[in-house]
């Protein structure tokens, strides 16, 4: 997706729930004309006190009911509010809707309220809670209802209420439309009229010759209903060993200065020459460093033209999808890329635009319906416009148009066949609806296969966001950007390394978190080496990290020669092609070692450690295991082993050097030693083969939450006091789910080896909260001894404890009891 504004803007034009929209059928119809007649309400945190929900929000209601041949009568709020106000049941209510309905056959109450609760992952997060009840005005039955929390991430903090709601209007209209869509389809009998008696979709109303319940009478057959999709399971499987490298073809290499064109290397904004001949007289170097599969930006031919001043090099400003851009070369060498690459046992993935065209291009004017044309964004956080209006000017197609969606598929399917690439990295996924990427998704994978790769591009902090769009739209995974946000965090900016761990335990939302694909920057975002002010041992240590974790790893070209750039277009600059830079090497190790460990490619994780300055674990398959340590602190830092795992030595997976391990005289248990400011790494092999096996299992069902688990206890004296954090036992960040003490404490029952984070807040008033500063809270869950009780740990309002909670999941007794420090913070 292409950016022209500072990179900080990706992490606010957030999906969040917005745009999940489930697959369906198409809506219910009624007879033509039918009126509902509705009313609204939100109910304000202080008792009594009620609003108006947003013209946006009514105005989307009123859509979704046109689209069911209903006609929505809004009561006017004024003649309810003082009296809505005085209750808050929702049969009492809907009475008073009744009694001001007039003719209306249909009746809608839409009941809101809007809370706050806290800034995650650099957004403001709302939390919406909607409830929908409809009736027929002369039914005797009690009305029917529905009722769901959504939630909504806004870009500034004095963005309120209405703001929530917009952003989350579709579902909201969506909650409506359902709700007549099971209702009209369930027949009324009515009485004897002059027809004589009849079912009607509904309504008191009789039928028509020839209507049967649940339809109206259009002028033309509907279509048939889609059928269901099958259930989603994280289909893509990682290829043995994979890494991918992204190249910007025009900044990457020029291979033919034929087909240059106006080139000018130093504008920013200008083309550079590069070329896939460029691209194929490197692929050997890329082999060497390691790589496995080269994602390509944007082939296809496209506005060559600078838009107000900004540049097209970067390929995703598409003009024919069918044909590829002569800057770059042409379809046979494309073939000859893709063929290129299969010699070397290597992958090619094409970059697939689909939510727009280029600027001013010639399909804009040879097929003006196919386009929304309502003009560019204006409210980034309504989420309507974010899937219907122009992404910075950029025109918008009109996917929902059975055309257009035809259009898209067959020049898809087209690549697909002609060149027969390994996948597609499927660009600006927030900005088309979430039924769209379902049916393309499962047309591509039922024409290619379930090996093919659908790579979805969802620029934003949420682990369980990410894991919802992943399923909802049927992807075969999608970019890490929540760890990628972590990795920068902890080496760059100087968080907690255990930060990570509160991340990645995350993974048990994801339906396949061996898939997801992990990065440090970029295109979009800012350069990893100026993120970590151009400090090579940093970004030393971010990669180790990185190349190391579950997931399959992308780089983004020059990493390996630490190109620089803080935002666009700095960030997208001329790859450098050296032999000595230290990067390069390093990258070419790290892909090297986990290419050689089959705990780097298909490895469990299992925490060993967590405090504020230390994090540890283990990947762990049946016959191998790859300790990872990250010590950001002054002092050295040991992480002990569990029993079983290795066989006393350690592998330095970089050089191959083999030594023991350590291991205290009071300790049965082997232990790795980390140095302060360093990352560690050591491979272990099973002393037997298989040896392994029992500790694999105990990660796997731990790592999805389904182990053992233990009692912890926040003690606190502060009535006052709540708790919450990350995950559903804490949560998950909504004040209004805290949990309160009871006897002056929280008791939880959490996973071994959990890491969550956390903070304390206070109930300023119904639904209102404050938080306490500073960072967050770390609690980590060690395991069980059999004579231990709960895990204690003192808690008070803006104050951290000396001696925390312990850190290490295995601890000796007698070292726990002898040498404290090193159990506990």
């Amino acid at each position: 997706m292409v950016l022209r504004q500072r990179w900080l803007w990706c992490l606010v034009l957030a999906l969040a729930a917005s745009g999940c929209l489930k697959r369906q059928g198409p809506p219910v119809l009624a007879p033509e004309g039918t009126v509902v007649a509705v009313a609204y309400i939100r109910d304000d945190a202080r008792r009594g006190a009620v609003s108006n929900v947003p013209e946006g929000v009514r105005q989307r209601v009123a859509e979704v009911l046109a689209k069911r041949n209903l006609q929505a009568r809004e009561v006017p709020y004024d003649e309810y509010a003082a009296e809505f106000a005085k209750v808050t049941d929702t049969q009492r209510r809907f009475a008073m809707l009744k009694a001001r309905a007039g003719d209306a056959p249909l009746l809608l109450l839409v009941e809101t309220r809007v809370t706050f609760f806290g800034q995650v992952g650099g957004r403001f997060s709302w939390d919406v809670y909607v409830k929908t009840t409809a009736n027929r005005a002369t039914s005797a039955l009690e009305a029917t209802s529905d009722s769901a929390d959504y939630g909504a991430a806004l870009q500034f903090d004095q963005q309120r209420e209405d703001d929530a709601q917009l952003e989350v209007a579709r579902q909201i209209a969506g909650q409506a439309g359902a709700l007549f869509d099971s209702f009209l389809a369930s027949p009324m009998l009515v009485p004897s009229t002059d027809g004589g008696p009849g079912l009607v979709p509904g309504l008191s109303a009789p039928a028509g010759e020839g209507i049967e319940p649940g339809t109206s009478t259009p002028t033309e057959p509907p279509p048939p209903p889609k059928p269901a999709p099958q259930p989603y399971r994280g289909q893509w499987a990682p290829p043995e060993g994979d890494a991918i490298y992204f190249v910007m073809v025009d900044r990457f290499a020029n291979g033919d200065v034929k087909n240059d064109g106006v080139v000018d290397a130093k504008d920013a904004q200008a083309f550079h020459g590069g070329d896939l001949r460029g691209v194929i007289d490197r692929l050997d170097g890329l082999k060497a460093l390691g790589v496995r599969t080269v994602w390509l930006s944007p082939v296809f031919q496209m506005r060559t033209d600078k838009f107000y001043g900004y540049g097209a090099f970067h390929g995703y400003w598409v003009e024919d999808f069918g044909r590829v851009e002569p800057r770059f070369g042409d379809e046979a060498l494309l073939k000859e890329l893709s063929a290129e690459l299969r010699r070397r046992d290597m992958r090619l993935v094409l970059d697939v635009v689909l939510n727009h065209v280029g600027p001013e291009t010639r399909l804009t004017r040879e097929q003006p319906t196919w386009f929304h044309g309502l003009g560019p964004i204006e409210n980034w956080n309504d989420s309507r416009e974010l899937v219907m209006r122009d992404v910075h000017g950029l025109p918008d197609l009109a996917v929902e148009q059975e055309e257009v969606y035809q259009h898209l598929l067959s020049h898809s399917l087209k690549w697909v066949d002609a060149v027969k690439p390994a996948g597609f990295r499927l660009d600006a996924v927030k900005h088309l609806p979430m039924d769209f990427w379902a049916r393309y998704n499962d047309d591509l994978r039922a024409h290619a296969g379930k090996d093919f790769l659908l790579l979805g591009e969802l620029l934003d902090g949420d682990p369980v966001l990410l894991a919802r769009v992943m399923k909802e739209g049927r992807f075969g995974t999608m970019f890490d950007f929540p760890l990628a946000f972590a990795l920068v965090d902890v080496f760059c900016r100087g968080r907690s390394p255990s930060h990570l761990g509160a991340i990645l335990f995350n993974d048990r939302f994801q339906p396949s978190p061996q898939s997801l694909v992990t990065l440090l920057d970029n295109h979009d975002l800012p350069r990893v080496m100026s993120e970590c002010g151009g400090d090579v041992e940093k970004v030393k240590r971010a990669l180790a990290v990185q190349l190391t974790a579950r997931g399959v790893p992308a780089l983004t070209y020059g990493i390996e020669e630490g190109l620089t750039g803080a935002k666009e277009p700095e960030n997208r600059g001329d790859m450098r092609f050296t032999a000595d830079h230290p990067l390069r090497a390093w990258i070419a190790r790290l892909l090297e070692a986990r290419r050689g460990s089959e705990a780097l490619q298909r490895g469990e994780t299992m925490v060993l450690a967590a405090r504020e300055d230390f994090f540890a674990y283990v990947r762990v398959t049946p016959d191998d295991a790859f300790f990872v340590g990250i010590n950001s602190g002054t002092e050295r830092r040991v992480a002990f082993l569990p029993s079983g795992l290795g066989d006393g030595h350690g592998i330095e997976p970089l050089t191959g050097k083999r030594s023991m391990l350590g291991r205290l005289a009071e300790s049965a248990y082997w232990h790795v030693e980390v140095k302060p400011g360093e990352v560690s790494l050591v491979r272990l092999k099973a002393a037997t083969p298989g040896g392994h096996a029992a500790l694999v299992e105990m990660a796997r069902t731990g790592w999805k939450g389904e182990g053992p688990r233990r009692t912890v206890v926040l003690q606190t004296g502060d009535a006052a006091v709540r708790v919450v954090g990350g995950g559903p036992e804490l949560g998950g960040w909504k004040p209004e789910r805290s949990l309160r003490p009871e006897a002056g404490a929280v008791t939880l029952s959490l996973p071994e080896g959990g890491v969550f984070e956390y903070k304390l807040v206070r109930e300023d008033g119904p639904g209102k909260f404050s938080w306490e500063g500073g960072p967050n809270r770390l609690l980590f869950v060690p395991e069980l001894k059999t004579e231990e009780g709960p895990v204690q740990v003192p808690v008070a309002w803006e104050q951290r404890s000396v001696k925390g909670p312990p850190f290490l999941r295995f601890c000796p007794p007698l070292l726990a009891m002898s040498t404290s420090k090193l159990c506990t913070d």
